[in-house]
């Protein structure tokens, strides 16, 4: 069987690190992760970020780097220059590391529409640069940048969703970005067998994603289904799902390009 992902030393890429399920991942791999590791992580507010490197630097044996990213510029050079220059500034390269894992989890919700109403083109042409464009160019820096001749092996997860295999009535967007992703992984996995790929849906948390679709989702049913979890407190706690992602990385049985999600059985 395959070795846990977390037992290796790695330089391991977070975006979207500050708030909710994001920040969850930061903080717990970077207690799981093996001394020499980095955590490059990834936001657009510095402040928070420094926040979260403060936290992880009190473990002496880790490292982590921040840098403001807006996934949704896509600025040519912020996508080529992004991950050199944090690994500059740490004074690593590549082949110090024995793996190096990329965590997709910047995405934005809105906006929240039905079909008939999507024809704001400028809207939806941020809403998929922020949400497709641009993770799929940071995905394919990060494979140039971290060749399989230089370390034992890389690991792409990209954080989805039950919007990705399922439809939801006025999150025409959102399902699409998301199945989206879940399909780039899968196409990865096909064209490279020495690279590990995972969509991991990791259940509905209590975020300002949540919070924005309790207030803003059109179709009433599935409003009202937000409105009541968020009453109940019923979501999942973001470090549980967390967790449940470090078990089927330890576990490391996944097939390449899968969807896995929260409530799955391991």
């Amino acid at each position: 069987m395959a070795a846990p992902v977390l037992s290796k030393k790695s330089v391991c890429i977070v975006t979207g690190a500050t708030r909710g399920l994001g920040r969850s991942i930061a903080l717990m791999f970077s207690k799981k992760l093996p001394p020499g590791s980095l955590l490059i992580l990834l936001s657009r507010n510095i402040d928070l970020l420094n926040e979260v490197v403060s936290v992880i630097q009190q473990r002496v044996e880790i490292r982590a780097i921040a840098a403001v990213f807006d996934q949704g510029s896509c600025n040519q050079d912020t996508f080529n220059n992004l991950i050199t220059d944090c690994m500059t500034k740490a004074e690593v390269t590549p082949n110090v590391f024995e793996q190096a894992i990329l965590i997709n989890n910047a995405g934005t919700l809105e906006p929240l529409e039905f079909m008939r109403d999507l024809d704001n083109i400028a809207d939806m042409s941020i809403f998929f640069q922020t949400n497709l464009v641009g993770c799929i160019a940071l995905t394919a820096k990060f494979l140039q940048l971290f060749k399989s001749s230089l370390m034992d092996s890389r690991i792409i997860i990209n954080i989805s969703s039950l919007a990705a295999v399922s439809p939801m009535k006025s999150w025409a967007l959102y399902c699409m970005a998301k199945a989206a992703r879940d399909m780039m992984l899968k196409v990865l996995a096909s064209e490279e067998e020495n690279v590990r790929t995972l969509n991991y849906a990791p259940g509905p948390l209590p975020t300002d994603m949540v919070n924005s679709a309790s207030k803003n989702t059109k179709d009433s049913d599935l409003k009202k289904w937000f409105e009541e979890q968020l009453a109940k407190k019923t979501l999942v706690d973001c470090d549980d799902s967390t967790r449940k992602l470090m078990a089927v990385l330890d576990k490391n049985a996944f097939e390449n390009g899968s969807h896995v999600d929260y409530f799955d059985e391991l």
